[in-house]
């Protein structure tokens, strides 16, 4: 498989590695965001994007794929910005 398949499934996973990275530094909050933005350019780029070039944001049907990246970066937007991050003590 070569990489012009994949698409820009490559940007969507270097975003979310990065989020992760963020996140595994300890600003939990602001990896978060970087992980719900991937998702949601995801979603505007399977919207937008003909499937022979959305690549492996291909799943199955247009209407699904955006759905599903757009309730993903919604539930994950929502709950960080619902995190209660302060030490307990």
């Amino acid at each position: 498989m070569t990489s012009a398949r994949f698409g820009p499934l490559w940007l969507l996973a270097a975003a979310v590695i990065s989020g992760l990275a963020v996140i595994g530094v300890g600003h939990v909050r602001s990896g978060g965001f970087v992980v719900a933005g991937a998702l949601f350019a995801a979603a505007l780029l399977r919207l937008i994007l003909p499937p022979g070039r959305a690549g492996g944001l291909v799943v199955r049907s247009r209407l699904a794929d955006v759905t599903f990246l757009f309730g993903m970066s919604v539930a994950l937007f929502v709950i960080v910005v619902a995190l209660d991050l302060r030490p307990r003590g």
